[in-house]
C-alpha cells in the first residue's frame, strides 16, 4: 500500500451531482490525521485547473471532485507536477473514473484515496495548453456537449444528451482536413471526428472499439464518413459490437499527433467540455498521469 500523503489538495466543483458538502465531509473523515487536507471550491468555468496549479506546490496528492471536465483540468496540473491524481466522481457520465474502476459511490471513492490502492499510469492527450484523459472530438459530439442542458445533465445524467444529439444531427456537415505522419485526409465530409485515448463515448456502456486503450502511447483517430440514416445505423451497429473501426463508414488510424481543420469551423470538445473551435493540434503524452485506482485495475 502506498504511504499516506502528507499534503492533499482537493478541488471541488460545487455543481457536482449529489451533495458536494457531504462529499467533502466524507473526504475529511477518510483522510488520516497525518495528512494535511486542503479543499478549494471552483467558482467558474476553467477554475479547477487554476486552483490546482496555485495550490499544488509541495502537495503529494491532487484530488478532483466533479465530472470529467473537472477531472481533466486537475489532471493537467497533476501531469505537470508529476504527482498522483485522485478522483471522486460527481458528474453526469464519470466516464474516466468508471473506465478505471474507481467507485462512483462517494463513500467508497473517498476511502480509496487513503486506504489500500494502486497507482495506475495512463496516457494524456494534449491540445494547446489543455489536457484530456479520455476523448476529444469535433462534430456531432462537440455540438452535443455544447447544446446539452446543464440542469438536465445534473438531473438525469447522460440521457440529457439525447435531445442535444437530435439537434446536433440536423446541423450541416463540415468538410475536414486531417493530417498526421501516418495519414492525410482532405475534403472529407463528416458528422464526427474523434480522437480517442479511451474507448467509451457519452456513457461507459457505449464503447467505440475494444482495441482503444488508455496506456498504449497512441491516439486513435476515427473519422465517421456516414451521412445517411442507413449508414449511421451501420456505424452504430458496429459500435454496439465494440468494433467501430471495422465499419466501412469509419476511417481510422493511430498516431502520436494529429491536426484537424474544418470548413466551416466547428466546436471542439475535450472530455465533454467545449474548449474552442477548429483548427486544433492534438498530441499524446505517454504515461504522464498517475491515477489512484483500486488494485487489479
Amino acid at each position: 500500500m502506498p504511504p499516506a500523503p502528507t499534503r492533499a489538495v482537493a478541488i471541488v466543483n460545487p455543481a457536482t451531482r449529489g451533495n458536494a458538502a457531504r462529499i467533502v465531509e466524507l473526504l475529511r473523515l477518510a483522510a488520516p490525521r497525518t495528512t494535511r487536507l486542503e479543499v478549494y471550491e471552483t467558482q467558474r468555468a476553467s477554475h479547477a485547473g487554476e486552483l490546482a496549479r496555485f495550490h499544488a506546490t509541495a502537495a503529494d496528492l491532487l484530488i478532483a471532485i466533479g465530472g470529467d471536465g473537472t477531472v481533466s483540468e486537475v489532471a493537467g496540473v497533476a501531469r505537470e507536477a508529476g504527482i498522483p491524481l485522485g478522483i471522486v466522481p460527481g458528474g453526469s457520465t464519470n466516464i474516466i473514473a468508471r473506465e478505471l474502476g474507481i467507485p462512483t459511490n462517494p463513500h467508497r471513492a473517498t476511502r480509496l484515496l487513503f486506504d489500500d490502492h494502486a497507482i495506475r499510469t495512463i496516457d494524456a492527450g494534449v491540445c494547446g495548453d489543455q489536457t484530456f484523459l479520455h476523448m476529444a472530438g469535433a462534430g456531432v459530439d462537440s455540438l452535443l456537449f455544447d447544446l446539452a442542458d446543464p440542469a438536465l445533465k445534473r438531473k438525469v445524467g447522460w440521457m440529457a444528451y439525447l435531445p442535444a444529439a437530435i439537434k446536433a444531427l440536423r446541423r450541416p456537415l463540415s468538410s475536414f482536413t486531417i493530417r498526421s505522419e501516418e495519414m492525410v485526409l482532405e475534403g472529407v465530409r463528416s458528422p464526427l471526428v474523434l480522437v480517442a485515448n479511451g474507448p467509451a463515448i457519452v456513457a461507459p456502456r457505449l464503447q467505440l472499439d475494444s482495441r482503444i486503450a488508455f496506456d498504449d502511447g497512441r491516439l486513435d483517430v476515427l473519422v465517421v464518413t456516414a451521412t445517411t440514416p442507413f449508414e449511421i445505423a451501420r456505424v452504430l451497429a458496429r459500435m454496439a459490437m465494440r468494433q467501430m473501426m471495422e465499419s466501412p463508414y469509419v476511417t481510422s488510424f493511430t498516431t502520436k499527433t494529429v491536426e484537424i481543420v474544418a470548413e466551416p469551423r466547428i466546436a471542439v470538445q475535450l472530455d465533454g467540455d467545449v474548449i474552442g473551435a477548429t483548427p486544433v493540434r492534438i498530441a499524446i503524452d505517454p504515461g504522464s498521469v498517475r491515477v489512484v485506482t483500486p488494485r487489479g485495475r
